[in-house]
């Protein structure tokens, strides 16, 4: 039963009881039933028009808050409740709705402003962005989108209909299968799931990284190239020079160039090839042969290179003598015009190669940018030799570090693991010099 209802029934109630009372009071007052009777008649009236009057205010009451809730909520705000009296129970009532009321309407004007705000910046941005809800219908596509689909992009079209298609939980499109960096986000808004679509076109991006790249290959091949080179160059100069060809010396030259040359074919095949360092190839080789190699290709008149520890190395060696001759003759320029000390260790730490390079050289200016990429404080350095070697022996697993030594000079220090496959009869020299 309704609350109307009781209402009723309790008005009818207080009415028959007060009805009754009368009766009973006059009739043990000795009243006449005629007279009883005309009491009632008179009573009856405004008994009933109380409970009317009671009735019909709270009913009027209670309709009016109602139809306020109800416009409020299809939106009208410029409603106001009359009260009819400033003592009425339900001012506090209606001053609470009130208060409710303006700050909805503050926040869905906040989010409306917010929403237009949004979609002003969505429609001037240049990428395509689109919006879908959880059965993937089309809620919202900015202008870039429309641009790019070229063709009716209505809201309420089905994803599949506009070319979409949901694979491994991330929306493609065929339209941004190339050249674009396309994106998926779900998230939720009013407890249901809502799809993100945003495509960047980053074809420039990869134009400009294929030119950085191939530019990076370019310096350091041509790096590379001239180290070997030149001093190729210089001996063969100097055979040229010579009046009468010494055949000793002719066959020591011709030998170091041919030596160098493989080496350095094979090297910049690699790299050519793969357009990166290739990976190590790690077996067991002379350390000494390979710095024997690399001092060919320095002036050897003014250096003096020293050389202690375990002749046994574990590496690719041609990489490795690559990363002898940059080092080798950085040191010598660095040391230049005096005469170049170079001490050269190779020892085996806690199942580590380590290869340690020190010379007698002002040392290394700028430390923390010693191995950055392209940086150089030569005149006519290119900033790739030491860079490279790092690369090199982070290729074999390994860590290149450099610092200064406290009397004088600069300190390389190269450490890489050893295979597993260490050769049983192979005698670790430690460091303990």
């Amino acid at each position: 039963m309704s609350h109307e209802k009781w209402l009723v029934i309790g008005l009818s109630t207080i009415i028959m009881v007060i009805l009754s009372l009368s009766a009973a009071l006059t009739s043990s007052l000795g009243w006449s039933v005629l007279a009883v009777c005309t009491l009632l008649f008179v009573l009856v009236h405004p008994l009933i028009w109380l409970a009317w009057r009671y009735y019909e205010f709270w009913r009027q009451a209670i309709m009016q808050l109602t139809t306020y809730c109800q416009m409020l909520k299809e939106g009208e705000q410029n409603l106001q409740l009359k009260t009819s009296h400033k003592d009425n129970l339900l001012v506090e009532l209606k001053q609470e709705i009130e208060l409710l009321a303006k700050k909805q309407n503050s926040q869905e004007s906040t989010n409306q402003s917010l929403e237009h705000l949004l979609s002003a910046m969505l429609d001037s941005w240049s990428v395509p962005v689109c919006l879908f809800d959880q059965h993937l219908k089309l809620t919202y596509r900015n202008d870039a989108m429309n641009e790019q689909l070229q063709q009716p992009m209505l809201v309420g079209s089905a994803a599949t209909d506009l070319g979409f298609c949901l694979q491994d939980s991330q929306l493609q499109h065929p339209k941004f299968a190339q050249q674009w960096q396309c994106q998926s986000i779900k998230y939720l808004y009013q407890g249901k799931q809502h799809w993100l679509f945003t495509a960047l076109d980053i074809s420039q991006l990869l134009d400009q990284n294929q030119t950085t790249t191939q530019q990076n290959l370019i310096r350091v091949l041509s790096h590379e190239l001239r180290n070997s080179l030149t001093p190729m160059s210089s001996m063969a100069d100097t055979l040229l020079a010579s009046e009468h060809l010494d055949e000793q010396r002719t066959r020591l030259v011709l030998s170091r160039i041919h030596q160098r040359s493989d080496r350095l074919l094979s090297f910049v095949g690699q790299y050519s090839q793969l357009a990166q360092l290739p990976l190590p190839k790690l077996h067991w080789f002379n350390i000494q042969e390979i710095l024997s190699e690399a001092s060919a290709m320095i002036d050897e008149s003014k250096c003096e290179i020293s050389f202690k520890g375990n002749q046994q190395c574990f590496g690719d060696a041609e990489q490795l003598a690559q990363i002898m001759i940059n080092l080798l003759k950085n040191a010598q320029e660095a040391c230049q015009p005096e005469m170049t000390k170079i001490s050269v260790k190779a020892y085996y730490h806690q199942q580590q190669q380590v290869l340690e390079l020190s010379d007698n050289g002002p040392g290394f200016a700028n430390l923390d940018n010693a191995l950055t990429p392209f940086y150089t404080t030569k005149k006519q350095g290119s900033g790739i030799g030491l860079s490279l070697c790092a690369e090199i022996i982070r290729k074999h697993g390994g860590q290149l570090t450099v610092t200064n030594q406290a009397s004088q000079g600069a300190k390389i220090t190269m450490t890489w693991p050893l295979s597993s496959g260490t050769k049983s009869n192979t005698k670790l020299y430690r460091r303990d010099y």
